[in-house]
């Protein structure tokens, strides 16, 4: 992990994500200060909490993960991967448990969630040779 100074557009530290191989998504939550690292070559979303620059987590996820998105409503992780499977966490107290993960479909490697109305967005390349925009609503939350 770089930090960069914007005042002078330099890099002026570096911190290791302890646990990762590959990092590829980044996703930072700024209200609780924590970035979420996918780590696309040991299948692993690494936790790093940006105030002890320090990794606080490692945590299984599906195979080749991708892109991550964060209802910050719900306070709730999407991560997403090139295998089709899908990891969802809550955050509470600034730690990760996982709600769900497994298979949801082919290429599910993007994701996006709308923290308003707390729709999950999941563009999918090839559901019986056409492409199809899933959506879906938590089913165990009060919205």
């Amino acid at each position: 992990m770089a930090e960069i100074d914007p005042t002078i557009d330099k890099v002026v530290a570096r911190y290791p994500l302890t646990g990762c191989k590959g990092s590829h998504g980044l996703l930072i939550d700024s209200e609780n200060h924590l970035a979420f690292a996918a780590c696309e070559e040991n299948s692993k979303l690494v936790v790093f909490d940006l105030q002890s620059k320090k990794a606080t987590a490692t945590l299984a996820v599906g195979s080749d993960p991708d892109v991550l998105a964060f209802d910050s409503g719900l306070h709730r992780l999407y991560v997403s991967a090139e295998s089709g499977n899908i990891a969802i966490f809550d955050e509470h107290d600034r730690e990760l448990k996982e709600v769900f993960r497994g298979f949801f479909a082919a290429n599910a490697h993007t994701v996006a969630v709308d923290s308003r109305t707390h729709r999950v967005y999941w563009p999918l390349q090839n559901v019986d040779g056409k492409p199809v925009l899933r959506i879906a609503l938590p089913s165990d939350k009060q919205l």
